[in-house]
């Protein structure tokens, strides 16, 4: 049988990933670049920069690779190839479409799929780590998530299941209560604008030393300074965890997964950012739901989405 090959291209929190993924599964080839500033040009760029660099390390299987598959944020129409990005604005959001699947055929002539990075990176786990569990939920930081149920890819009926906000409006609260919480979180769940806020007011941190002359800090400078025990980076990084460990727990309320998979970046956080949210869900989740569930961070880490929508490729046949 002759060996086939599917490209998987993955944008993540602080990098952009690529796979030459063979029919077995096994990561042929593979190279990356780094993310510091996400925009809609940076994210159109950095695709392009990806494919060029993956088919030229790639060319003595060219003539056997049958796709490729991009995985990035956003809600994806399938069909069409399009991705729509929700632009902020004063009264809810707009969102600005984008061509992307039209756009990378006709410059690669590669026939190219479009997923959700949360979705492809709940298959990566899926099919890699936990082929034996039916039902999972894969956050990707705390703004979407990818769902397994009864080991399918939940998409919904539009294909943009798992956003994890609703649309922010003028009246954001009733006579039940307040719920902005529920409107959209940075994907750094805010940690870097909470740490800025903390240094602003004089708190003693070794984060100040991090900070760039743009005025710019990372947040993998915050995860290596907690690992450190720096008080601010890990009081920042345990607000966050508590924020999304109740999260997590409305959901395992709503699905009653047997897995949660935290990913998206912060599965770099360290074990002490796990334990508090394992600690909030064990708080505000049903116990009856966490007899038999798992929380764990994502052995994968920043391959996951390159791997996952490769994988939904030669699975599912989606070109």
């Amino acid at each position: 049988m002759r060996k086939k090959y599917v490209i998987g291209i993955g944008l993540n929190l602080f990098d952009a990933q690529a796979s030459l993924l063979r029919n077995d599964g096994k990561i042929v080839v593979h190279t990356e670049k780094k993310r510091k500033f996400i925009t809609a040009n940076e994210t159109i760029d950095i695709c392009v920069s990806l494919f060029e660099d993956i088919l030229k390390k790639s060319k003595k299987y060219r003539d056997s690779i049958i796709g490729a598959g991009l995985a990035l944020g956003g809600i994806v129409n399938r069909k069409k190839g399009e991705v729509y990005w929700p632009q902020r604005r004063e009264r809810g959001y707009m969102y600005i479409s984008v061509p992307l699947k039209k756009y990378l055929e006709e410059k690669f002539r590669l026939p190219t799929y479009i997923e959700n990075d949360a979705n492809a990176c709940a298959w990566a786990e899926y099919r890699r780590n936990y082929k034996d569990y039916k039902n999972i939920i894969y956050m990707f930081s705390g703004v979407g998530c990818g769902i397994i149920l009864d080991g399918k890819l939940y998409v919904g009926g539009e294909g943009g299941a798992g956003e994890l906000f609703i649309n922010p409006q003028p009246v954001m609260s009733s006579y039940l209560g307040d719920f902005r919480f529920l409107t959209q979180w940075p994907h750094d769940l805010g940690v870097i604008k909470r740490a800025k806020e903390l240094i602003s007011l004089g708190r003693e941190t070794r984060l100040v030393k991090r900070i760039d002359s743009a005025g710019n800090l990372f947040l993998e400078d915050v995860f290596l300074e907690a690992k450190n025990k720096d008080k601010v980076a890990c009081e920042v990084l345990e607000e966050a965890a508590f924020s999304l460990g109740v999260k997590i727990s409305f959901l395992v309320n709503l699905i009653n997964p047997q897995i949660v998979v935290i990913g998206g970046g912060f599965e770099e956080a360290g074990d002490f950012f796990l334990k508090k949210v394992i600690q909030t869900i064990k708080k505000y989740a049903f116990s009856f739901l966490q007899k038999s569930l798992k929380v764990e961070f994502s052995s994968l880490g920043r391959k996951a989405t390159s791997l996952g929508v490769a994988q939904l490729i030669i699975d599912k046949g989606c070109l």
